[in-house]
């Protein structure tokens, strides 16, 4: 992609299978990427490319997702998808790291800095695209229809996921339809339609809030990079306001682009993070 190559692999990590895609060099300090939804590894495809160069980018398929394991009878609780993502980073062989999430993929993130150990593992964490000290503003994503027993059918359906990349408030301007076929490909292997919503039966925004205040933001030691695209109906600029208070070493960052930017304005996306993750650490 974009010159650059991308390395597919597969990790058994406490008998959970993952896939991951890299770029760069492992000898360079990594970058580990975690997506949210419906989405795939794909979604970051732009920023290893432009980071390959000096970071080793490392974008996972979260359980229920992609080519990951998508057995319905695993746990898709965030705190339990966290704890296998930090496992099969065990696995591999990954240490000290960066630490990238997007959309749900942030909950996730969050949830793996309070895996034992972890904390002090993360090198600094770009959290993009999600809730942070205030509730959710309006309009909220329909999680309850995502955990509906008839959502795997809407799934199937030739026009998801671009509803939601593509239409309505969430409308991604430009992207091309090779991007979005790729995103559709990537949401329709077997077994996502049925897995991947299971993560929604057992969360809440507000039980989400809850968990932040109680004690997830005590586990962001690390620099952290909080990363909105201004035009998001739902994530509204106020809402980030005071967001740096409630972590050790925190700041906000607006892209000019909508929920799914890092898809909208790659260039921009890609130097935020670049920059950030290029600071000495403190």
């Amino acid at each position: 992609i974009n010159g650059v190559e991308f390395t597919h692999w597969y990790a058994d990590a406490d008998g959970i299978i993952w896939h991951f895609v890299t770029t760069g060099d492992p000898g360079n300090e990594p970058f580990v990427l975690v997506h949210g939804f419906p989405e795939s590894w794909f979604t970051f495809h732009h920023q290893m490319a432009d980071l390959s160069d000096q970071f080793y980018c490392i974008a996972v398929d979260t359980l229920g997702n992609g080519q990951s394991d998508k057995r319905i009878d695993l746990d898709y609780r965030y705190s339990a998808i966290a704890e296998s993502l930090g496992a099969m980073l065990d696995a591999i062989g990954i240490d000290r790291f960066n630490l990238g999430g997007h959309d749900r993929g942030s909950v996730i993130s969050d949830h793996l800095l309070n895996v034992d150990g972890m904390e002090q593992r993360v090198l600094r964490y770009v959290r993009m695209q999600q809730s942070a000290n205030e509730p959710h503003g309006d309009p909220q994503p329909p999680h309850d229809i995502f955990a509906q027993s008839w959502f795997p059918t809407l799934m199937k359906w030739t026009g998801f996921p671009r509803v939601a990349y593509a239409a309505g408030g969430y409308r991604v301007e430009g992207i091309s339809k090779e991007v979005l076929d790729r995103l559709d490909h990537e949401v329709k292997f077997q077994g996502v339609a049925e897995a991947s919503p299971r993560q929604f039966a057992s969360t809440g925004l507000q039980q989400e809030l809850e968990d932040r205040h109680g004690f997830l933001f005590a586990k962001m030691t690390m620099p952290v990079l909080f990363l909105q695209g201004r035009l998001d109906p739902g994530q509204h600029v106020e809402e980030y306001e005071n967001t740096p208070d409630f972590v050790a070493n925190g700041r906000v960052q607006f892209l000019d682009g909508n929920h799914f930017f890092q898809l909208e304005v790659p260039d921009e996306a890609s130097a935020a993070m670049r920059e950030f993750l290029s600071e000495p650490l403190p």
